[in-house]
């Protein structure tokens, strides 16, 4: 009789969710959003964010980045729809793919191209250079010598040669950055061998992370740093001559980042951070400012400064514009427009926009709906159901008011709040957003002074924010005005924190500068006065945390987001939190491997999470910002699942009370913990023993766990199987 009445009420599939596995090292993702898809370019005219442009004053090379990959003119373009004549790195133009092969390409940093033909390309995240004997004819070439930075580190020097940003050949000699380990490397001779070392190398106390070269081989040679160690910046080094020796002294440096070309006519033109620059000699001491600045309104560059000249025409990289600028003749005014721009419609175009593109992305989710902020782009992207497929756009796109600072998130019930720099910005009615919000509060709130907020978090029983200044506050709800003091706060001298998460049980605290670890607090415990971590995570043998930039839970797991290691951490049970045997990694094929890529089952600089129930969403920075979903997948140990018919709430929408049925498959202990539709744990309804094929009945009262109004979940696990049971509470 309790058999064929289980079956009858759980006959409905709406009523009950099929229990999920957990997640698997080096599983693919789902879908993406912030981008058209994986594998999946648009075609030859759709880049995304181009690395830098490299001519022999004929022809035309784009290193088109994030889409690993290089676009070839034979002739340079000479108008805006002149379509590549073919593509390195990829089979074809709408593949995007990366990959470690000669004929493959894992983020092109840029290329240079010799008079005579010869190419020499960074290959950036495979930690190469790749050089081609002749100029390659058709898609995929394959390269034929590849220089493996890493085999030339110097023995003994504890340092690790990587990531090239830059190269530059004559056909005779090579030059290359080392950006991780702070090099220059020279060869003398065109190298005929894989991994032929270089000749010498200069490496000097004032590199931060050099970038890119410019030289014509004799009369200037300058390098590129993004955080020039003179200034704490970005900044260049000059040579009056090409360097001949090891650890040859620079002879003057220039404050920001700029990447050049000397024309026939003897200027120097440069591309750099926000305008491109133009002089009449090549400058040879500090004081020699540059003849025409220009500040073109559709110029937005970062990392990718750079320019060429062929057929006549200035080709003036705009990476964050994401095209390439075209001058029909040299500049000679500084309000100057381009005339046409390489890979977009219109100088002013910004194709990333048909995309939907996010920089940055940081997703937040009550359960229903996605909502995702953009520090970059000041945006709020608001998706009302979960995108289904890749490349979907969001249905708003709130564009937020300069005094709103962006950078963390939460969201909580009906409020979302944003956080960054020296403000906190709320909205009281989250399922409404708007470009206007209800309330700000500046600089500080009570005692708590901001100096650079790095995460924020609310539940029901606090609103937490971290300050880059080492401190963690916490109030009793959301302030009601800008003077109520914090109900406790964390000293932490040195740490810069990073984003914050709370699911009303833990609160999840990351420390992304090393030693990077994370700090799990128990609500419960801060709530009584006890502001000792419940745990702490960090690196162990087999475990290593660079850059832990947020750790959420969810039911009783842990993710932890390390943009440094390309990777997100997992494990099924805070219990057994670091350690490595028990750690599953996405984003890396092995749970050791560190090395970024954007691929459907690689990870580049992940920073972000959320998890709405069923999936966990990773929010990608900088060198990729894609918003990749990734569901739980089957596997061998962990494919026994509780179904339908054996698993269930009673009624149904439920009312005031509710009864939990399960009829599980193996005898074991079973824990079973309550979470509204964010996430938030609203308390554990057992942890008992049950025996194989016996019903088992808990009752429970919806007030006594605040049950909220909507959907909520059940989720019930074992050591050899695990489900969730929805539940819906009438408003």
């Amino acid at each position: 009789m309790q058999k064929t009445l289980l079956l009858s009420l759980f006959s409905c599939a709406a009523q009950c969710l099929v229990a999920q596995s957990w997640f698997a090292t080096g599983q693919s993702a789902d879908l993406m959003v912030s981008g058209l898809g994986f594998n999946f370019t648009g075609g030859a005219a759709y880049y995304n964010h181009p690395g830098g442009v490299a001519s022999d004053g004929t022809r035309l090379l784009v290193c088109d980045r994030f889409n690993n990959r290089i676009l070839v003119w034979n002739t340079a373009p000479a108008s805006a729809d002149t379509p590549p004549d073919f593509v390195l790195g990829q089979p074809d133009f709408n593949s995007n793919n990366p990959g470690t092969g000669k004929h493959q390409l894992n983020w092109a940093g840029n290329a240079s191209l010799a008079p005579g033909g010869k190419l020499a390309v960074a290959d950036t995240e495979n930690d190469r250079i790749l050089l081609w004997n002749t100029f390659p004819q058709q898609n995929a070439q394959a390269a034929d010598v590849s220089l493996f930075l890493p085999g030339f580190t110097p023995a003994g020097s504890g340092l690790l040669y990587g990531w090239p940003w830059g190269v530059w050949t004559d056909g005779a000699r090579v030059a290359a950055v080392a950006t991780s380990g702070g090099a220059l490397l020279f060869w003398n001779a065109w190298p005929s061998a894989d991994n032929t070392p270089p000749d010498y190398s200069i490496q000097l106390s004032q590199f931060g992370t050099p970038r890119n070269i410019s030289t014509d081989g004799s009369s200037y040679f300058f390098v590129g740093d993004h955080n020039a160690r003179i200034n704490n910046g970005p900044g260049t080094f000059f040579w009056n001559s090409y360097p001949s020796a090891p650890n040859q002294p620079f002879d003057f440096y220039r404050d920001e980042w700029i990447k050049g070309e000397k024309l026939p006519s003897g200027q120097l033109v440069a591309g750099g951070l926000s305008s491109i620059y133009i002089w009449n000699t090549v400058p040879a001491a500090a004081g020699q400012n540059p003849d025409l600045t220009l500040h073109p309104p559709m110029y937005k560059n970062g990392d990718g400064v750079d320019v060429t000249f062929a057929g006549n025409r200035l080709y003036v990289n705009n990476y964050n514009g994401n095209n390439v600028l075209v001058f029909n003749a040299i500049p000679n005014a500084p309000n100057q427009l381009p005339d046409f721009a390489v890979g977009a419609p219109g100088i002013h175009a910004q194709t990333l926009d048909s995309i939907r593109y996010i920089q940055n992305p940081v997703p937040a989710t009550d359960g229903t709906r996605l909502i995702v902020s953009s520090d970059f782009d000041r945006t709020i992207h608001v998706w009302n159901q979960f995108p289904a497929q890749s490349g979907s756009k969001s249905d708003q796109r709130i564009a937020v008011s300069p005094q709103v600072d962006i950078w963390a998130n939460t969201l909580f019930g009906n409020k979302f709040v944003v956080a960054g720099r020296k403000s906190v910005s709320i909205w009281d009615n989250a399922a409404q957003l708007s470009a206007t919000h209800d309330r700000t509060y500046a600089n500080q709130i009570g005692s708590a002074v901001f100096t650079d907020l790095g995460g924020v978090a609310l539940d029901a029983q606090f609103f937490y924010l971290a300050d880059k200044s080492g401190n963690l506050y916490g109030w009793a709800g959301l302030p009601a005005n800008a003077s109520v003091n914090p109900a406790f706060a964390i000293s932490n001298p040195g740490a810069q924190y990073g984003f914050l998460y709370s699911d009303g049980q833990y609160l999840c605290v990351t420390q992304p500068n090393p030693p990077s670890r994370v700090l799990v607090y128990k609500v419960a415990e801060l709530a009584a006065g006890n502001t000792a971590p419940y745990k702490i995570v960090g690196n162990t043998p087999g475990i290593h945390f660079n850059q832990a930039y947020q750790a959420i839970t969810f039911g009783n797991a842990l993710a932890v987001a390390c943009r440094g290691s390309n990777a997100v951490y997992l494990w099924d049970d805070l219990a057994d939190t670091g350690d490595p045997s028990k750690m599953v990694a996405l984003g890396q094929p092995a749970a050791n491997s560190q090395s970024a890529a954007i691929g459907p089952d690689r990870l580049f600089m992940p920073s972000a999470l959320a998890h709405d129930g069923a999936a966990l969403w990773v929010g990608e920075f900088k060198f990729s910002s894609r918003l990749l979903k990734f569901s739980p997948g089957t596997s061998a140990v962990r494919d026994v699942r509780i179904t339908e018919q054996n698993l269930g709430v009673y009624p149904n929408p439920v009312t005031e009370t509710a009864t939990l049925h399960i009829q599980p498959a193996f005898s074991d202990v079973y824990t079973a913990d309550l979470f509204d539709a964010r996430g938030k744990h609203l308390g554990r309804l057992f942890s008992t023993e049950l025996l194989s094929g016996e019903l088992f009945r808990f009752s429970f009262s919806v007030n006594q766990f605040s049950i909220p109004a909507g959907i909520s979940f059940i989720r019930i696990f074992s050591r050899k199987s695990r489900g969730v049971a929805k539940i819906v509470r009438a408003g």
